[in-house]
């Protein structure tokens, strides 16, 4: 009797502890189906120690380690499984997306070139382990070019900024404006990107930018336009934060002569406050330098303060606001059309309507208003201009898409000369490399 008592009470705990894991057992399971991966991840974090030759407890483990962003034990999971179970295709998959996150590029590439070597693997994940290739051979990689080419041809309705009324009055005196000059034009614009990373993905990278611009009217030729711009960077990137140090370097050229050059500063700030809500800030200062004798009174130095926020609202769309204070500051002369403050307000939505066609829709408003007295219009100059365009674009090959845009600005001042209005319709290709 002795030794079945003694023997009742060696069992009774054990058999109470298998009642007691099997219900966490259960629970676990459920929260797992649930996608509570929290409480899964809790509950068996409990369990697998005892039960290292479950497989299937393991690959559960492995996921809720997974989504809750514990990547080693999540690893340490999928490897258990692949000891049990060589031949599971799936936790092979998990195992290399694990890797992936760990930073772990080499054993991700070659565990993914495993997976896509099965045969009866389906077509979405195929196109999904490939997708996920792709990422880990970019990441291995040091140095990023892309190339863009664009060649427009437009109509414009008002190219030399014509004012709305065709009288101005100063004093008492009646004065006729400059005839609007509508014509047509082509443009011509190219630019090259590239970003050489210093160390890790995450870490220091150096960026170099040069663009060139060319727009080419087909009577108003005094109106061409010649522009090119090189911007280097240094730009530093950890987790959510991206922080970038810009410099510039800008000429352009109007009609056949020597028009401007600037020189800038631009430290920008990016934060990604989750996956589809990000933050954007800069401040840039830049020098203007005007090439002719007659216009050396518009040198300014130019100060931009920046605010904008992105929502990426489906994998197709986003919108994206910026409200941007500027000032700019006269170096020399007494000219009454430098010194000015200006508010702009800013918002753009864009969506690919399907594989092929896509959507732009972008408004401004900007308010300036001058500093200095006018004596020749006995007041202040203040601006106010409102801007709308209407886009869509259509991809016609890979990597090459049309577009169409039209385009309304409008001008009104309290200083009537300078009010105008314009529209804008332009037909164009878009090459990216």
């Amino acid at each position: 009797m002795k030794k079945v008592f003694i023997a009742i009470v060696l069992i009774l705990p054990l058999h109470l502890l298998a009642i007691e894991q099997k219900e966490i057992y259960t629970q676990a399971t459920a929260a797992y189906k649930a996608k509570d991966f929290k409480t899964s991840y809790t509950l068996f974090s409990k369990l697998y120690i005892t039960n290292l030759s479950d497989a299937n407890l393991n690959f559960m483990f492995g996921i809720s380690a997974y989504e809750i962003g514990n990547y080693n034990m999540a690893l340490a999971a999928f490897e258990r499984v692949e000891m049990l179970e060589p031949a599971n295709l799936r936790n092979k998959l998990e195992k290399a997306r694990t890797f992936y996150m760990l930073k772990m590029y080499e054993n991700a590439e070659l565990t993914f070139k495993e997976v896509l070597k099965n045969p009866l693997i389906p077509q979405n994940v195929r196109k999904n382990v490939e997708l996920y290739l792709s990422r880990v051979i970019k990441e291995q990689k040091k140095s990023f070019t892309y190339v863009s080419l664009n060649l427009n041809t437009l109509y414009d309705s008002n190219v030399n900024s014509a004012p709305i009324d065709d009288t101005y009055n100063i004093g008492i005196t009646e004065y006729a404006t400059a005839k609007e000059k509508s014509d047509g034009a082509v443009e011509t614009f190219a630019s090259i990107v590239n970003i050489y990373d210093i160390g890790e993905a995450n870490g220091f990278a150096l960026k170099n930018s040069a663009s060139i611009y060319l727009k080419r009217h087909f009577e108003e030729d005094e109106y061409d336009i010649n522009y090119f711009s090189y911007m280097p960077s240094l730009l530093y990137k950890y987790t959510k934060y991206t922080l970038e140090m810009v410099g510039g370097v800008d000429a352009m050229t109007l009609g056949d002569r020597s028009y401007l050059q600037t020189l800038s500063l631009m430290p920008r700030f990016e934060y990604e406050h989750t996956k589809t809500l990000r933050s954007m800030t800069h401040f840039r200062y830049q020098v203007k330098d005007f090439k002719q004798n007659d216009q050396k009174d518009l040198n300014a130095n130019h100060y931009e303060l920046s605010y904008g926020l992105q929502n990426i609202l489906s994998p197709r769309s986003y919108v994206q606001v910026n409200i941007t204070g500027v000032l700019e500051r006269k170096k020399r002369g007494s000219r009454v059309d430098v010194d000015y403050d200006e508010y702009k307000f800013d918002v753009a939505y864009a969506n690919q309507l399907t594989s092929i066609y896509g959507a732009e829709l972008y408004a401004q408003i900007r308010k300036r208003e001058y500093n200095d007295y006018s004596t020749l219009f006995n007041s202040r100059r203040d601006d106010l201009a409102k801007s709308i365009s209407v886009g869509l674009s259509v991809k016609m090959l890979e990597n090459l898409l049309l577009r169409l845009n039209a385009r309304y600005d409008r001008v009104d001042s309290d200083q009537d000369v300078f009010s105008y209005e314009k529209q804008t319709l332009l037909v164009g290709v878009i090459k990216t490399f």
